[in-house]
């Protein structure tokens, strides 16, 4: 079914007017969030067991389905083309705003919501930005026409922004404009969902999420599936996937204050905002799978934590964490460069305090070969719990040789040599030496995932005739909360503040409020 020349053309408009606006917004006393759930895709296959309506944003235009499997697709390519417009005056007052456009109508209107933190309280500020109604398709051109106080933005305008909608139930057809509104009064069950997990990248998997969905069409022509969803409900679809669920209760409190600290340092920093959402559903920001792995203990300790988050400074801390230090945490700065955050500083995962300098080789490989009674080291726990304080790994040298020539043109690997390890023993750059070439890694993310999915950087090799055997401690990058090791202090009688103030040194737990304007 094909739309009107009009609809078409209104649809478009907001196809690009929306496309870099902020998508947090905070209504009816609660912080709602976009995230990406399924980036990049030509199709989209979802199943929608009550009514669902699909509506064109800036449209009146729109589609009511019952019981509908749903496929929505790309059928001709969608050419996305950048252009940029010169701001030239900026109103928190829209009548302000009006005014002015009423005296120079030569000029648009850009209405943006902004979350900013004052004082305590997250507020939800409305802004107003004027630009000349004059596309500029070269940046260098726009900036030779902005005044001193001006600023220049980029849009993007799309050809062929319609999609193809169809149920596989009714067989009924349709063509709507991106972006789209998806509502739906039970769940949505959308298939092919990136798993995300570090170890298995390119594993999809079946995801359920409440019935408040967007569909956007991206800055390289491909659809964006997200999620519309609320702070505690999104908090309550990250605790399962980032720490499981058979932990104890303060573990799970913990958990669950710390990733609501790191979603909205993220989203207060601005991390997507160009993206067209707040936060992806990925490793990148934190795995979120909607209401798919949400249990009632995972719903308690959200409840019980509900808008409480890690403060420093006056400000939400970046409550970052790893699934186990090994023993000691990592600075910050050591693993992803830049300034020192003072909570983010390296310290030993035990109630008592223990100095010793792991950038020394020797110190690294009796620390590695030895147990320490640290809180991450689980004695007790079985399954996966029980490979992240102390394991190995063991290639065969023509394994070890063939993985290395996919990176560089090694040849026959000669040696290792570890030109700096930061103050946890992490190895932060490292050279490897073959008969053709030297290879060099700079970064601990790097140097893991080159070396055949180690589970951290904390390592020393050794060699034993045909074998190449690392032997390490922790997994992942080891910074701010140890996983396994508030596990273990929640066992112990820790509650969840005491965990926090633990690993983030210096902080104190408050409880955020929201002010809508």
């Amino acid at each position: 079914m094909k739309k009107s020349l009009v609809s078409f053309l209104l649809a478009f408009f907001f196809a690009v007017a929306f496309a870099n606006s902020y998508a947090a917004e905070i209504r009816n006393g609660l912080l709602f969030l976009d995230v990406e759930i399924l980036p990049n895709a030509s199709q989209i296959h979802m199943n929608c067991p009550g009514k669902v309506k699909i509506s064109e944003e800036g449209s009146p235009f729109q589609i009511e389905l019952s019981d509908a499997s749903i496929i929505f697709e790309i059928t001709e390519k969608i050419k996305v083309t950048p252009y940029w417009k010169v701001g030239i005056a900026k109103f928190t007052s829209e009548s302000d705003a009006n005014s002015f456009l009423a005296k120079f109508p030569e000029c648009s209107l850009e209405k943006n919501a902004k979350i900013v933190w004052r004082d305590g309280c997250l507020q939800q500020k409305n802004a107003f930005s004027i630009y000349l109604n004059k596309n500029f398709y070269d940046f260098n051109s726009a900036l030779d026409s902005k005044e001193s106080d001006g600023w220049v933005k980029e849009f993007f305008a799309l050809s062929n922004p319609e999609i193809f909608i169809y149920d596989e139930n009714s067989g009924k057809e349709f063509f709507l404009t991106c972006p789209l509104q998806i509502t739906s009064e039970t769940n949505i069950t959308v298939t092919n969902v990136p798993k995300t997990n570090f170890w298995n990248p390119k594993k999809f998997v079946t995801r359920t999420y409440c019935g408040n969905l967007k569909l956007k069409i991206n800055q390289i022509g491909k659809l964006n599936l997200i999620s519309h969803v609320d702070l505690e409900n999104y908090i309550a679809g990250v605790v399962p996937n980032e720490i499981g669920v058979n932990v104890p209760m303060d573990a799970l409190r913990a958990q669950a204050i710390a990733a609501r600290s790191e979603a909205l340092f993220k989203m207060l920093a601005g991390t997507h905002k160009n993206d067209g959402f707040d936060l992806c559903a990925s490793v990148h920001c934190q795995v979120y799978s909607g209401l798919s792995d949400v249990s009632a203990p995972v719903i308690d300790a959200v409840k019980k934590s509900a808008y409480l988050v890690g403060i420093f400074d006056g400000r939400i801390i970046n409550a970052v964490y790893s699934t186990n230090c090994g023993g000691k945490t990592a600075n910050n700065n050591d693993i992803w460069g830049g300034k020192k955050s003072p909570y983010l500083s390296s310290i030993y995962d035990a109630a008592s305090s223990k100095s010793i300098d792991l950038s020394n080789e020797r110190n690294v490989k009796n620390w590695i070969k030895n147990s320490e009674n640290v809180f991450c080291n689980a004695k007790m726990e079985t399954g996966w719990k029980s490979k992240t304080y102390k394991w190995e790994k063991e290639f065969s040298r023509a394994e070890f040789e063939n993985m290395l020539n996919r990176i560089s043109d090694l040849g026959k690997f000669r040696k290792i040599k570890i030109l700096k390890r930061g103050e946890s023993g992490r190895i932060l750059k490292m050279q490897i030496e073959g008969s053709k070439n030297t290879i060099i890694l700079d970064n601990e993310l790097q140097i893991r995932r080159n070396l055949g999915g180690l589970r951290s950087s904390l390592f020393i090799m050794e060699e034993s005739g045909d074998k190449i055997i690392f032997s390490g401690k922790g997994s992942g990058h080891g910074v701010g909360m140890c996983q396994i090791g508030a596990i273990e202090m929640s066992k112990r009688g820790y509650s969840a503040e005491e965990i926090l103030k633990h690993y983030f040194s210096g902080i104190k737990i408050s409880k955020i409020n929201l002010l809508e304007e």
